[in-house]
């Protein structure tokens, strides 16, 4: 085994790790959603129907910490994905064929779900704004809209290592056919 192999192979089980700990997270966090989904901005528009349901007309939790809650669920789905995608590129770098192309649209797609939801993250501020208005739902403190520049930038790096892999696999290739 390389040393370049030892590497990959480390860095598979971290990502592993990473991998395992966001699905679980991802899995808790979906459950409370659709928990809070029912117990908060649904209960405020169906008021006299959840009163039995949660034993009073006033929501545990308000619409801000849906938002978090929420948040947290997108930023657990997208760690699965990005995770699981390195893990797939990780593999090739093993087997001593990193320059496919199918590792430069795993990159991309990687880019596109950070993107995606990062998007999402931002546009669920307004509309649980919007809802809590309209529904007379309290929304609390918590839920504001933040940027995380982090994952803006971190889904042009993997913009960029997608095209730097798609031209590997090219120029891997011309090689190939090369005499």
């Amino acid at each position: 085994m390389t040393k370049k192999n030892k590497v990959a192979g480390i860095l598979s089980v971290i990502l592993l790790i990473v991998f395992i700990i966001s699905l679980i997270t991802m899995l808790v966090t979906g459950v409370v959603v659709l928990f809070m989904f029912i117990a908060v901005p649904v209960g405020g528009f169906f008021d006299g129907l959840f009163d039995g349901f949660r034993g009073d007309s006033d929501a545990d939790y308000t619409m801000g910490e849906f938002v978090e809650i929420t948040m947290a669920f997108i930023t657990a789905t997208m760690f699965v994905v990005v995770s699981s995608r390195l893990m797939e590129v990780l593999r090739t770098i093993s087997a001593g064929t990193p320059f496919e192309a199918e590792n430069a649209d795993r990159f991309k797609r990687i880019a596109k779900v950070i993107f995606f939801a990062e998007l999402a993250k931002l546009a669920i501020v307004p509309v649980a704004f919007l809802w809590a208005v309209l529904f007379g739902v309290e929304y609390g403190d918590g839920g504001g809209l933040s940027i995380d520049l982090t994952n803006w930038l971190g889904a042009a790096v993997a913009l960029v290592l997608a095209e730097v892999f798609r031209e590997g696999a090219r120029l891997q290739e011309e090689q190939e056919f090369t005499v």
